[in-house]
């Protein structure tokens, strides 16, 4: 189960690469709209004092979920801005796809919701489960531990996507004028 800087990491870092060819300070509002995105499935937290713990993990981890969302997106934006909406919506599907990737013991993911109930898990690798109860210290090192696998991605999206920007600004530059 990653923690929300797992989430906000990869989140951010699949905006990041969705428009290349614009530089960083025209989309860093987006950017941290994509992190905000990855981490919001986890806002069904809310909600378990009404429908019950087992709904965690279930209607907003699915791909539908992420697919209804992305439609709405484009509806209000009226297909004004598809690559962003497309990327928005990537983000946020990318939060029931690292909890399948990061479940080994745990209950899983309705990723096939509403279509099927079951929970899936990849099952190899179980990214801070706290079998044994959730400490500050456990918390402390799970945080770190996100950040020294996940912030690099971020860096070497960001990195690329400066480079890339640079590149197409060179581009236009050095080409001739149209008359």
């Amino acid at each position: 189960m990653p923690l929300p800087i797992a989430h906000s990491l990869v989140g951010a870092s699949v905006i990041t690469v969705s428009n290349p060819q614009s530089p960083l300070k025209d989309d860093w509002r987006l950017i941290l709209f994509g992190a905000f995105l990855a981490i919001a499935p986890d806002f069904d937290f809310f909600f378990i004092w009404a429908l019950g713990k087992g709904h965690h993990r279930v209607f907003s981890h699915s791909i539908f979920t992420a697919l209804m969302l992305t439609v709405l997106m484009l509806l209000v934006t009226r297909f004004e801005h598809v690559r962003s909406v497309l990327a928005c919506g990537a983000a946020f599907l990318s939060h029931g796809l690292l909890d399948y990737l990061g479940t080994k013991d745990g209950g899983g993911v309705g990723l096939f919701w509403p279509f099927s109930d079951e929970r899936v898990k990849l099952g190899v690798v179980g990214i801070f489960e706290f079998p044994n109860g959730i400490n500050l210290t456990e918390i402390a090192k799970a945080c770190s531990i996100e950040i020294i696998i996940f912030a690099p991605l971020l860096l070497s999206a960001l990195l690329l996507r400066n480079y890339l920007a640079g590149a197409s600004r060179r581009d236009v530059a050095q080409s001739p004028q149209l008359q």
